[in-house]
């Protein structure tokens, strides 16, 4: 009986602790929220064309920051083009990501996805 009812109590110490902790933390970043709200940030794909010629410099440029990976390319299969689906506050935000040498000829479309929902209205708007 006396081992249960301690059981009983440590659990409702840890409870009340956590939801405290829990609380102090909301508060905080409904704080820093109030402060410093962030601009939304949207989906955009970049697709960022070069030619044979310059294909290896725009890919050692993009290497250079890190960044390879996160980008997929067409050149391999004869489509000398660079795509890449990022998160930017704008248009101009995700070009940025996109290597000087070639950024004029880049576009970035922002992107959104679409629910079932959204294309029924969309059906029903027709």
């Amino acid at each position: 009986m006396k081992r249960n009812t301690l059981l009983a109590i440590s659990c409702l110490a840890i409870l009340l602790i956590g939801a405290g902790a829990l609380a102090q933390g909301t508060t905080a970043k409904k704080a820093g929220h109030a402060a410093a709200a962030k601009p939304a940030l949207a989906m955009f794909l970049i697709e960022s064309p070069h030619t044979p010629e310059e294909c290896l410099n725009v890919m050692d440029e993009v290497n250079k920051s890190k960044d390879l990976g996160a980008w997929d390319w067409g050149c391999a299969a004869g489509n000398h083009t660079g795509y890449r689906i990022v998160r930017a506050a704008d248009e101009n935000a995700a070009l940025a990501m996109v290597p000087e040498d070639v950024r004029a000829q880049a576009h970035a479309y922002k992107i959104s996805k679409m629910t079932a929902a959204q294309l029924a209205a969309a059906h029903k708007h027709m």
